[in-house]
């Protein structure tokens, strides 16, 4: 090979290259162009260059990681919902097809985590995510850095899954920590794969939040025959809760269907009011105009008119709806409208019912502040008394709304006539919830007595009756089934929670779950020994 000084103009635009090659190549043209003054000879053109070890250099490689194999979690329900593959908290469900598990029931609050090992170099991050009802929302972190947020809309079925690319990330060699947190459900995640970057990578667009909704002109009801917060509460004395019923994700998920044979026995028994919890989430359009579902609609109206048939007082209210409440991130002005939406169907099928039926705005508000639910209860007020103006409205605080949490609350309207405040007390929860305690010495009455006595004070201060509509103790703790409460020490809790109560003249509601916290044997229509303490003041 022969190069002269006239072939040499092109060292001008000289590229970079690895280092190795690089000076190998600048040697042999320096030397070919007349740029080297060794003395040396130059090697005969025969004589082979010198071999070259190149340094090996890192690429990215693909890698898929299954949902179900999760190294760490948060799951806020207790076992596994799709009783597949495996046995802790996580609801993990077998693919229709065969192919595998998918992980389901995500909730607002939960978290996966996975320690993977990567390449260096750039991936693309991507999800299989699926849904029926759409509205869902995620994000991904890596080493504790968020990467990616996602939203998951209707995809035709809870296993019609889609890709989405989350994220473009470039990683070092080693060992990490990918975590999805879950900020809404429901949605299904079967697998996350980290593709090696091919240029393709488009960001997730993440719709913008929505305007307030406007309210629409409703007709207003007025009721002949109002009944007034203090006759109410007086009147409900003790009544019970129906509780893990229409509050699941599905009815008979959590506890037997509702009967109305079962309304009857509360009615029989002594009882004078009975709550009803209802989570909408499920029942309801996870997009706008956010319509409840008419069949579900119609089946809580059912249990409603039972109650109402047995002449009893009839708290309705929004139970666990995680996604508006809980989570941190959840305040969002689409979570709220579509808040406002479940309000105005609500009010608008009920407004003709007995003043006997009275609505509670919300249960147990547990991440959202006390100024966020200050605004909420202001608002759902103002969507009732358009229709309602002397519908009996519960409200409450924030939190899990023990009494400290209702004192701190604001009024929602201090001129309405037709208000009811409410706590809850399961106080101390180690006992009364989790059984790791006896209850029942001087000081524990007195702190419990003293709960009753900030609620009453507070009444009479506002002119506005209390009740408290969850109280109980557990059997034993659904969390850790081991841990059980001694049984005189929740007959006694109970007897006390009554009496104080009907010192005060406050309404209370004994929480029956018929699991853990119950009195009523749904499956052989029988009463436990709580049942007569319970009643007791209801009787002549």
């Amino acid at each position: 090979m022969s190069i002269n000084s006239a072939n040499c103009s092109f060292l001008h635009s000289w590229k970079p290259l690895p280092k190795a090659i690089s000076l190998f190549i600048l040697f042999f043209l320096l030397k070919a162009c007349g740029g080297s003054s060794s003395s040396q000879a130059e090697p005969d053109e025969s004589t082979p260059p010198p071999s070259l070890t190149l340094p090996s250099q890192p690429s990215a490689q693909a890698l898929t990681i299954e949902a179900e194999d999760y190294i760490r979690f948060m799951d806020t329900t207790e076992g596994n919902q799709g009783n597949a593959f495996r046995n802790d908290n996580v609801d993990i469900e077998a693919v229709e097809d065969g192919s595998g598990f998918t992980v389901s029931y995500t909730d607002a609050n939960e978290w996966l985590e996975y320690d993977i090992t990567l390449s260096a170099g750039a991936y693309i991050i991507s999800t299989n995510v699926a849904s029926e009802l759409g509205g869902a929302s995620y994000s991904l972190a890596l080493d504790g850095i968020t990467v990616g947020n996602d939203t998951v809309g209707a995809t035709g079925g809870w296993q019609v899954f889609e890709s989405h690319d989350i994220a473009l990330i470039e990683v070092t060699e080693g060992e990490h920590v990918l975590r999805i947190e879950i900020a809404s459900g429901p949605f299904n995640i079967d697998n996350i794969d980290f593709k090696v970057d091919d240029g393709s990578f488009v960001p997730p667009v993440i719709a913008a939040d929505e305007a307030p909704i406007e309210l629409p002109d409703v007709e207003m009801i007025i009721d002949a025959n109002p009944i007034s917060p203090a006759t109410a509460v007086n009147e409900m004395g003790i009544g019970i809760n129906l509780g893990n019923t229409l509050d699941a994700p599905t009815e008979g998920d959590w506890a037997p269907a509702a009967e109305e044979q079962i309304i009857i026995d509360f009615k029989e028994a002594g009882f004078k009011h009975i709550r009803i919890p209802v989570t909408w989430h499920h029942r309801t359009a996870t997009s706008a105009p956010y319509d409840v579902d008419p069949v579900e609609m119609n089946r809580v109206e059912e249990v409603v008119d039972w109650a109402l048939a047995q002449d009893l007082y009839v708290i309705l209210n929004v139970h666990h709806d995680d996604w508006l409440k809980k989570g941190g991130n959840t305040f969002t002005q689409k979570n709220r409208n579509r808040f406002d939406a479940i309000w105005l169907q609500i009010v608008e099928r009920f407004k003709n019912k007995s003043a006997k039926l009275m609505l509670e705005i919300l249960n147990e508000p547990v991440d959202l502040t006390s100024s966020n639910v200050d605004e909420l209860n202001v608002r759902v007020l103002e969507i009732i008394r358009r229709t309602n103006p002397t519908r009996l409205v519960v409200f409450s605080g924030n939190g899990f709304t023990p009494i400290d949490s209702l004192l701190a609350a604001a009024i929602p309207d201090p001129e309405d006539n037709y208000l009811i405040g409410n706590f809850h007390a399961y106080d101390p929860w180690p006992f009364a919830g989790q059984c790791l305690r006896r209850w029942g010495s001087e000081s524990d009455i007195a702190e419990l007595g003293d709960i009753y006595q900030k609620a009453h004070d507070w009444s009479v201060e506002n002119n506005i009756p209390v009740t408290v509509n969850e109280f109980g103790a557990a059997h034993y703790d659904f969390t850790a089934p081991e841990n059980i409460c001694d049984e005189a020490d929740r007959l006694k809790y109970i007897e006390a929670h009554v009496n104080f109560a009907t010192e005060h003249g406050i309404s209370a509601t004994f929480w029956d779950d018929a699991g853990s916290f119950s009195t009523y044997d749904r499956a052989n229509y029988s009463w436990g020994p709580e049942k007569d303490i319970l009643v007791a003041p209801n009787l002549p």
